[in-house]
């Protein structure tokens, strides 16, 4: 969960290539062969001679049907490394062909306080000083499987074996019992008071809200529950505590207390892959996977009240009350390295800051999709014209408004 890739989205990125993939993995299987001197490759798979494929060979495509499916491949007893024209092939085909779809819900792994910034990394919560970089204290939480800040500035974290919240002006994190959070699953704060939580889980459409509690006890009690029926992800909390998704007919908004709406929208053959809270309690935003954003309100019936396309496709979009956010990253092009960059905007799309993002080259025998997207993070405060990018090794926080980086740590 460190990167944010659960099996299911590496599944949804090495489905999204497997046309290409499926013909560059022959050709590549065959260039190797070529390269150890086994012979010509033919249409049919078959090699001139008969000859039987190289360990390389196979290697070479066990590595690409592996890439992106979330598992750990079982290690060998005596591991032969990968020749180095297989390696370089199978760079090639990661960097230059293999498709990146979008999590489909995004990995919450930083995110901003009053005057704070919380990071995930390994198995432990890190808070620090959101100008300055520096350590304020950290939790012990196993695992991270989700932060978020509550509407008092207030941070907390979820974690495998316990959870942590640090409190505005507190030192020192205060631990509570540990809450189940299975994959797909959301973590919200409850905007109508900082003493409780959402966990939303997308599989049973169920908003599960928790208190913060202390008490001592192996798992955290649910306090009440809503189902969201017909709820389908992408979703966003809005202005007002109400959930927005998509349903197989439009939208749906419905208040965890409250009243529910239903909205016909017409679908696309551009999915949608992120929503975001506007600044007015009835509007939203949808973003497309090819970058183009739709601003909608939910009254009457569903308006468009404004549209633009974004430079290239969306991993990871943020918001706060005038401000979006977004980490794009251009298509796999033959020959050209994939590029990844930040583009914070106005709610009409004006640029307001842009950067490139550094990419990551990860060796032939990683797993290449979650060395990818491990520092690709995205948090943006509702306190402050702040955003960050990182991962568990590091983060970037920049100043957006003044068009400068504060720290990198």
């Amino acid at each position: 969960m460190r990167s944010g890739v659960t099996e299911r989205e590496s599944q949804r990125s090495i489905m999204a290539a497997t046309r290409t993939i499926g013909s560059a993995a022959w050709a590549s299987a065959c260039l190797a062969s070529l390269g150890l001197g086994l012979g010509a490759c033919h249409p049919d798979g078959k090699q001139a001679g008969r000859r039987a494929a190289s360990k390389d060979a196979q290697a070479l495509a066990s590595a690409i049907l592996a890439d992106g499916s979330g598992e750990q491949p079982r290690t060998p007893s005596a591991p032969t490394p990968l020749a180095p024209a297989v390696v370089q092939t199978l760079r090639s085909l990661r960097d230059q062909r293999l498709e990146i779809a979008p999590p489909t819900v995004q990995s919450a792994l930083l995110s901003f306080g009053t005057d704070r910034l919380v990071q995930a990394t390994v198995d432990k919560v890190t808070f620090r000083d959101s100008k300055q970089g520096q350590v304020i204290t950290e939790a012990s939480i196993g695992a991270v499987r989700a932060v978020a800040h509550g509407p008092d500035g207030s941070l907390f974290a979820i974690g495998a074996t316990g959870s942590a919240r640090l409190e505005p002006r507190m030192k020192v994190a205060k631990h509570f019992p540990r809450v189940p959070f299975l994959p797909g699953s959301e973590l919200l704060p409850d905007l109508e008071g900082p003493g409780h939580f959402f966990v939303y889980y997308s599989e049973d459409a169920q908003l599960y809200w928790y208190p913060f509690s202390s008490e001592i006890s192996s798992i955290l009690p649910i306090e009440a529950s809503f189902h969201l029926e017909g709820c389908l992800e992408p979703i966003a909390q809005l202005r007002d505590n109400a959930i927005v998704c998509r349903t197989a007919t439009g939208f749906l908004r419905q208040a965890p207390r409250g009243s529910r709406t239903e909205f016909n929208f017409p679908s696309s053959d551009d999915p949608l892959v992120r929503l975001l809270p506007g600044m007015r309690l009835d509007e939203f935003f949808a973003i497309s996977k090819a970058g183009e954003v739709l601003q909608l309100r939910l009254a009457g019936n569903l308006a468009v009240v404004a549209r633009f396309r974004l430079p290239g496709a969306v991993y990871a979009a943020a918001a706060n009350t005038d401000t979006l956010a977004f980490v794009s990253m251009s298509s796999p092009q033959p020959g050209q390295p994939r590029r990844w960059s930040l583009r914070v905007t106005d709610f009409e799309g004006h640029a307001r800051f842009e950067t490139n993002l550094p990419a990551t080259a990860p060796s032939a025998d990683e797993d290449w999709l979650a060395a990818v997207v491990e520092d690709k993070n995205l948090a943006i405060s509702v306190f402050e014209p702040l955003i960050a990018i990182g991962g568990a090794k590091r983060v970037t926080v920049w100043d957006y408004a003044q068009g400068r980086d504060l720290f990198t740590r």
